[in-house]
């Protein structure tokens, strides 16, 4: 009860961290097999940063990882650095996964989209469901041609032209209410 909000946020925050290092594993490894540093620096740069594994974090969730038959790791090389490559159980995992994150981003936002529809933020409170089409197939699909790839960014541009919209419409609204309050100050 001693916690300031901001510690409890950042507490809550680090626990996401640690629950998406995992699916975050199992990402990079879908693109081929990479040892520790290069998972570490894969998963940043995928995460733009939001996600930044120590090895401290890492190490441990590579072992549980290969305990629970998702990833397989073995030593290559002169230096004996060990070398993780996902199996197929861990690819099915990793479907799963994003799949159940796509259903629970998708409630949050709708979550979220609602109440700004109540506050009159936005006047629509679906978010675009092509995006999330779109972003399945470019992770799930590894064996996606190259027109089902085009297809999906092309949705996926679509979704975000639509969400630029949205937003346009929320700093509009953002910017009416300042004014109002500056007008109501006079």
């Amino acid at each position: 009860m001693g916690f300031r909000p901001e510690e409890i946020a950042s507490r809550w925050r680090e626990q996401m961290q640690r629950g998406y290092l995992k699916l975050a594993v199992l990402f990079v490894l879908t693109q081929g097999p990479l040892h520790g540093y290069q998972i570490m620096r894969r998963i940043r740069e995928w995460t733009l940063g939001v996600i930044t594994p120590t090895s401290g974090a890492l190490y441990p969730t590579l072992r549980r990882l290969e305990e629970m038959g998702l990833i397989r790791g073995e030593s290559r090389g002169e230096r004996g650095r060990k070398v993780y490559c996902i199996t197929e159980r861990g690819r099915e995992v990793f479907r799963e996964s994003v799949k159940r994150h796509f259903e629970l981003a998708q409630s949050i936002r709708s979550w979220v989209l609602k109440g700004l529809g109540e506050l009159n933020v936005v006047e629509e409170v679906e978010p675009p469901s092509v995006m999330m089409s779109a972003v399945r197939v470019l992770l799930l699909k590894e064996e996606a041609s190259v027109e089902e790839k085009i297809e999906a960014l092309e949705r996926l541009r679509v979704g975000f032209q639509h969400m630029a919209l949205l937003f346009n419409r929320m700093v509009e609204h953002i910017t009416k209410r300042i004014e109002e309050l500056r007008a109501a100050e006079d």
